[in-house]
């Protein structure tokens, strides 16, 4: 396994930054932001002039990596899900109960 990786996708004037992840074994060693360095200057070889990236609200080393990388919170979202994945909505594979 890498120490760390990351995917930028350009796509215009964006680059959407995703998948960043360090070894835990390595983290807190700066990997992260190299990671994000090398992707940011191919980025911008490319032609891309803005950039987003989206992380998970309690992962909070990687707010603060971005927010000393000078992003800031646009919006927040929320991902739904089927309460059940067994198509039933109870989680036991089984029809509901009752009449």
């Amino acid at each position: 396994m890498p120490a760390a990786v990351g995917r930028c996708v350009v796509d215009g004037r964006w680059a959407g930054f995703s998948a960043v992840e360090t070894a835990p074994e390595l983290r807190r060693r700066g990997l992260a932001s190299r990671v994000m360095a090398a992707l940011a200057d191919r980025a911008l070889a490319e032609g891309a002039s803005a950039a987003y990236l989206q992380v998970e609200t309690d992962n909070e080393a990687a707010r603060a990596l971005y927010g000393r990388l000078g992003f800031t919170v646009h919006h927040r979202y929320h991902h739904w899900r089927a309460p059940g994945a067994d198509g039933h909505g109870t989680g036991t594979g089984r029809p509901p109960e009752g009449p």
